[in-house]
């Protein structure tokens, strides 16, 4: 039994309301509809007007046995709010990665089609047998090449950083 049950039943047992159970602790009657939904929790200073209304300990308030003791109790309930964010953040880094590959595919097919164009544009040396690229006249196209690789390689930089830092979490 975790905290919200057990203050739910300690205050049906006592037979009192959640507006009476405000007033006991000096609190507002959302206060405690809130811990007893567990979408909050007691401060230190509140838990322990509740333990002394009940007339119970806070290891027993809060479910904590010999074993477990009370701040074990909070990294159990810090763990059960990491367990309900970390599908969000798995969306959020699926998506991430989505238009990291996104853009990443939008460059290379940039790359390859500036590519193909300067080729195509360059001259044949029938002679030589060799595709020879005038520089000045293919400059720009050689600078798009450069800036599109050089952005593919900061998103892989990227998406790399993602990764590591997806690890250590």
């Amino acid at each position: 039994m975790d905290f919200r049950e057990r203050l739910i039943k300690l205050r049906d047992e006592n037979r009192l309301s959640q507006q009476e159970l405000a007033d006991m602790l000096d609190v507002t009657r959302q206060t405690v509809s809130r811990w007893e939904s567990g979408r909050s929790y007691p401060s230190i200073p509140q838990m322990a007007r509740i333990c002394s209304a009940f007339a119970i300990d806070a290891n027993e308030m809060l479910g904590c046995t010999a074993e477990k003791p009370v701040d074990e109790a909070q990294t159990t309930h810090n763990g059960a709010e990491e367990a309900q964010q970390k599908p969000h953040a798995k969306r959020k880094f699926i998506a991430c990665v989505a238009v990291l590959a996104a853009l990443f595919a939008a460059a290379l097919g940039g790359l390859i089609a500036t590519i193909v164009y300067a080729v195509k544009d360059a001259g044949y040396d029938s002679s030589a047998t060799v595709w020879v690229v005038s520089i000045p006249q293919n400059t720009p196209m050689i600078v798009l090449c450069v800036f599109l690789a050089l952005f593919m390689v900061l998103i892989a930089a990227i998406f790399i950083y993602m990764i590591i830092r997806g690890k250590r979490r």
